[in-house]
């Protein structure tokens, strides 16, 4: 298989923050190294063929992430029509700190199936004061794969222009609707085939990837991941970046620190 024949989309505005352009980096060297044709889209090409109304409902209520959910989905579906036999999706913040891991994982669900989607194991505070963290397992789109043959990319570029269109942003626009929240509505139904190499931090594993936590989220994420393959790329959660989120704050000394216990080994073996 010629790097024609596969490709890796990604999409960033210019000048990314040092730390998201080293993830940026980390997809291209794993492209450059398994065979993949890359391509980095500007906001122009991501959101072509994006209905107006579609769009303007993002703009106005600050939801473009559900538009980016829509493009890489259309772009996907030109990139197969071009001729290619596989195309893979990571999002800007996804570091890839294990490639052969990474490569073996797409390679073996590409055999298997005609779509996969990352899963994430999500650390959080307990319902209580001093209560163990929790970890919940949830679909994302941050790593998808298609191939032709798959049944599912018409329907969920349907889906998620269908979702926009009967949306009232007056009575809510929820995050992630067209994005973590249809796959994970769908997924208790039809049990999508996962890349379960491609998942995401939460700041409170961060944190303990660091150095800075108690423990206790890392082992939350051990016990809930036990039965999956261990982790070769992670989502570092641009959306929290700058924010504190259940007393993290994901600056710009985190993201470095926490690159660097990835990419060391410290992390995941």
């Amino acid at each position: 298989m010629t790097a024609a024949d596969r490709i890796l989309l990604q999409s960033h505005r210019p000048d990314p923050p040092p730390w998201m352009r080293r993830c940026l980096e980390s997809v291209q060297a794993f492209a450059e190294a398994h065979g993949y044709a890359y391509r980095l889209l500007d906001d122009a090409a991501l959101f072509d063929g994006i209905p107006s109304g579609y769009m303007a409902k993002c703009r106005a209520h600050g939801r473009m992430a559900t538009a980016a959910d829509l493009g890489r989905l259309l772009r996907a579906r030109e990139a197969l029509a071009e001729g290619a036999e596989r195309v893979v999706w990571l999002d800007a913040d996804v570091l890839v700190f294990a490639p052969d891991r990474l490569a073996a994982d797409l390679d073996a669900a590409a055999a298997a199936h005609p779509h996969a989607f990352g899963v994430e194991v999500w650390v959080q505070p307990g319902p209580r004061a001093g209560a163990r963290p929790v970890a919940r397992r949830n679909v994302h789109n941050a790593a998808c794969l298609f191939t032709p043959a798959t049944p599912v990319l018409d329907f969920l570029i349907y889906a998620c222009e269908r979702l926009v269109q009967r949306l009232d942003p007056d009575r809510g626009f929820p995050p992630q609707l067209c994005g973590p929240r249809l796959l994970n509505a769908l997924d208790p139904l039809v049990r999508f085939p996962l890349l379960e190499s491609c998942g995401m931090v939460s700041p409170l594993l961060g944190a303990d990837l660091i150095g800075a936590g108690d423990g206790r989220a890392l082992a939350a994420f051990q016990q809930r991941s036990k039965d999956m393959r261990p982790p070769a790329a992670l989502n570092l959660c641009s959306s929290l970046a700058e924010a504190e989120t259940a007393g993290v704050t994901c600056d710009a000394s985190y993201y470095h620190r926490l690159i660097t216990a990835l990419e060391t080994g410290g992390a995941f073996p």
